[in-house]
């Protein structure tokens, strides 16, 4: 069966980006996938620590957290939605600092190679009034999947600011859903 792992970075839960998750795995599911929703703000993730230089020597130091764990039911996973907000022009400190935190399992061939043999989108949401402001998540979580060697199946981009508005834009809702059909084609096709 088809594994979906949905990083939830807003610490909204209800709100837009959570919703637009769900729509995403009604899709995935009635695709038949099996899904997991990971609230990263439920957990506790520390910023990356000190590193070595060479990849392969590189330790992680806060080992301790819920870091390792979430990451090892990541590399099971077959599809990733990225969902987050858009923050002060950025990605929500709760997913950066789960992807920060890869660098210490990069130079593993675990890592290394499950990785690649995934398929990504993105679903994002901010209160600017201009689409494009959605780029400031979607543009570097598009190029992570394409660093790491994966497929990138996607993204819905959300203008609105208040709680849960995205529930009022059924056309939005039905976007993520086709998203997550997409995304399961996608990694079946591999």
């Amino acid at each position: 069966m088809t594994r979906v792992m949905m990083l939830c970075a807003s610490p909204r839960k209800g709100g837009n980006t959570d919703l637009m998750a769900d729509a995403f795995a009604r899709g995935a599911e009635a695709a038949g996938a099996q899904v997991e929703k990971v609230y990263l703000d439920d957990l506790w993730i520390r910023p990356v620590a000190h590193l070595a230089d060479e990849p392969a020597m590189r330790v992680d130091l806060r080992a301790d957290d819920d870091m390792p764990k979430l990451l090892e039911r990541l590399a099971a996973a077959d599809v990733v939605l990225f969902a987050s907000p858009v923050y002060w022009a950025g990605i929500a400190a709760q997913l950066k600092a789960f992807m920060d935190r890869w660098s210490c399992y990069a130079g593993q061939p675990w890592f290394r190679d499950a990785m690649p043999r995934k398929v990504y989108a993105v679903g994002t949401a901010h209160g600017a009034p201009m689409p494009e402001m959605g780029e400031y998540v979607i543009g570097p979580l598009r190029d992570t999947a394409s660093y790491l060697g994966g497929r990138y199946a996607g993204d819905v981009n959300f203008t609105g600011a208040k709680f849960a508005a995205v529930g009022n834009h059924p056309e939005v809702l039905a976007e993520c859903e086709a998203l997550g059909r997409r995304a399961i084609e996608m990694a079946r096709e591999a």
